[in-house]
């Protein structure tokens, strides 16, 4: 037997089982969604500000597979979660002899949410991200550690409204110890 089609089948039922765990009632632990902001890069470039940038507007895309439901204190609810995202920002403008920036990228994280109240959470997410980039007409790409925060407001069982605040870190050639940080507003879908 081949190993994709075995691998298919053992994965399927790996999240089948989980899947009937982790569900809340009618849905399903499967979410995705989307937000738009601002993303701002950080970057040593030499001088004494360093290189810093802008976009006009950025997004991200994720999706994600909620596990069971745990407690860790009374009357806490905690989900934990792999993610995956998708990153693109707008144009960046940074220091002259820099020029002008874009990125776009993609990363898994794991997330744990924490239920204050029925409709609102709170999350943490850690993991890689890797980034690819023009910098003044030249492309380079880094895989790098990122970390977020953020909040959820249901307005029922499958639609929320999100807030997010991001941290990417990589590094660009020249433009080492580059710090990305993203911030947007969105909402999430939850089958």
């Amino acid at each position: 037997m081949q190993k994709l089609p075995l691998l298919a089948v053992l994965l399927l039922t790996v999240f089948s089982g989980a899947a009937s765990g982790a569900s809340y009632g009618d849905t399903s632990p499967i979410y995705a969604g989307g937000g738009a902001g601002r993303m701002q890069l950080s970057a040593p470039c030499g001088g004494a500000d360093g290189c810093k940038g802008q976009d006009n507007g950025s997004g991200k895309l994720f999706a994600g597979f909620n596990f069971a439901p745990f407690s860790a204190w009374q009357g806490s609810e905690l989900t934990s979660s792999v993610e995956l995202v998708g990153y693109r920002s707008g144009k960046m403008n940074l220091a002259r002899e820099r020029g002008a920036a874009s990125l776009r990228g993609a990363g898994l994280s794991y997330r744990i949410s924490s239920r204050e109240t029925d409709a609102l959470s709170v999350h943490a997410r850690a993991g890689l991200t890797r980034l690819s980039g023009k910098f003044d007409g030249e492309s380079s790409a880094s895989t790098g550690l990122m970390g977020g925060l953020g909040i959820a407001y249901a307005l029922d069982k499958h639609l929320s409204l999100t807030a997010d605040y991001d941290v990417l870190r990589a590094g660009f050639g020249a433009l080492a110890r580059t710090h990305v940080h993203l911030m947007t507003l969105g909402a999430a879908w939850k089958f």
